[in-house]
């Protein structure tokens, strides 16, 4: 295996990543590119952790590091782009086109443009963190692209530049090793390929291996201590979420530290309704994007609230409206709500129909009241997903919505009631408003009676 090169505690928490590189950043032959490239995955996985993450793809065919290569990265307009856009990370990939024979005789050269490319980005008034990435295998000779100098020349002198940068190297030769099936010309990556490459990047830009939610609840706190504490100093795979790039093989303090970087946080969290106001008809989002309306004669209940306060609909015509949340077909999302009364037919989320793109997405069904959601991706063999369990005992319930864009799930004060039985294909299309307590006609049968609470939507699958 490939040595990598990391600067100790080199974790960064930021918003803006620039990635810097050639054809292979670019995306070159990825159906889709701009949602399919490796910066534009990186984004997507980026995102589940916190949705301030952004991420600008400045990759350039064709581009060289070598200042006097065919095509210098320095002298085209990406570059002045990058450097615009006033980045919190910088993430540079180059160095494949290089080895092409007309390139690579400037090779003793490589390390100081190097570094002059280094000292650029880490000079922009806002000190952005600079990653540099060894380039992927090359699987054949194509382009004039070498393997061997890549392996044997251009990798080593990447880790060089590090060293004597203190620059942290993000190995994606070694990730991608036995990954010449994803490359269709022995070059570029197709787009598993390239995710592939974000999934090897992400972790050293959140800090951890995987979200460490460890009971799965959104949020992190006392309860995710208390799994590390159990499994302290024992090799439990699940809880060894640090350091990056693999883990340590036991749950100890860089497990805890990897938690603390999150310690109170709701990753992924798009939008989060207390329902702790005393008067009033707004709905407070407690992350100020999404204010939601109150209608009806809606009461508000301080003290009575599963957390907090709550929110007491008539089942008459009462209910809560938003801006639109998160659209279906975007990737992957959980709802997460406290409910308490209602009946069969009455709806927890629904998403308007004012588009023609309505849908019920948590509700109770109309015979039996069922937990259900009427999401689908509209196949053939499309059904809505009806669970055999109820939440219509007078007790406080959590019920949680969960889209991993493969299959729905439903649950229940954590167990999960519900999932479909086939793979799914995109949901559908909407950028409607949503209503809290009522369907999405605002039809008299859909009105929640009773309380709801805690409503939460993140930008992530959170389950088992």
């Amino acid at each position: 295996m490939m040595g990598v090169v990391v600067v100790a505690g080199a974790s960064v928490r930021a918003e803006l990543v620039a990635c810097v590189g050639d054809s292979i950043t670019y995306g070159a032959g990825i159906p889709d590119r701009l949602h399919n490239s490796y910066p534009a995955q990186l984004e997507g996985i980026l995102q589940e952790y916190d949705t301030a993450w952004e991420v600008r793809n400045f990759g350039v065919s064709g581009a060289t590091l070598l200042h006097d290569g065919d095509r210098p990265y320095i002298r085209e307009s990406a570059y002045l782009d990058a450097q615009a856009s006033d980045p919190d990370v910088v993430i540079i990939k180059l160095g494949t086109n290089d080895s092409k024979p007309h390139n690579w005789v400037h090779k003793d050269e490589f390390i100081a443009d190097y570094g002059r490319m280094i000292d650029v980005f880490r000079s922009l008034p806002g000190g952005p963190d600079v990653w540099i990435c060894k380039p992927v295998p090359a699987f054949r000779v194509n382009f004039s692209i070498r393997p061997d100098v890549i392996r044997d020349e251009i990798l080593p002198l990447v880790e060089q530049v590090a060293r004597e940068k203190n620059v942290p190297v993000i190995d994606l030769y070694t990730a991608l090793l036995d990954g010449g099936h994803l490359f269709p010309d022995g070059i570029h990556p197709n787009a598993e390929g390239a995710g592939v490459m974000a999934r090897a990047i992400a972790p050293y830009l959140v800090g951890v291996l995987a979200m460490p939610d460890l009971n799965h609840d959104g949020i992190l706190n006392l309860l995710d201590f208390a799994h590390l504490a159990f499994w302290w100093r024992q090799a439990a795979g699940p809880l060894d979420v640090a350091p990056p790039p693999a883990g340590d093989g036991v749950v100890g303090y860089a497990d805890l530290l990897g938690l603390s970087r999150y310690w109170l946080k709701y990753p992924g969290l798009v939008a989060h309704w207390r329902f702790d106001e005393s008067e009033g008809n707004v709905a407070a989002d407690r992350l100020g994007r999404f204010e939601g309306t109150v209608y009806g004669d809606a009461l508000w209940r301080p003290a009575e609230g599963a957390v907090g306060g709550a929110l007491e609909l008539d089942g008459i015509n009462d209910y809560v409206t938003t801006d639109n949340i998160l659209n279906p077909t975007d990737g992957p999302f959980t709802v997460f709500a406290w409910v308490r009364g209602g009946g069969p037919g009455a709806v927890i989320v629904s998403q308007s129909d004012e588009r023609g793109f309505g849908e019920t997405w948590l509700a109770l069904e109309a015979e039996t009241g069922a937990l259900m959601t009427g999401l689908t991706d509209g196949g053939r063999f499309a059904r809505p997903l009806i669970s055999g369990a109820t939440v219509t005992d007078g007790n406080w319930h959590r019920v949680r919505l969960v889209w991993d864009e493969s299959q729905l799930h439903l649950y229940i004060d954590g167990e999960e009631v519900a999932a479909s039985t086939r793979t799914l294909g995109r949901l559908p299309f909407s950028t409607a408003r949503f209503h809290f307590g009522a369907g999405e006609d605002l039809e008299p049968p859909s009105f929640w009676s009773g309380f709801i609470d805690d409503i939460r939507f993140y930008r992530r699958s959170v389950g088992p």
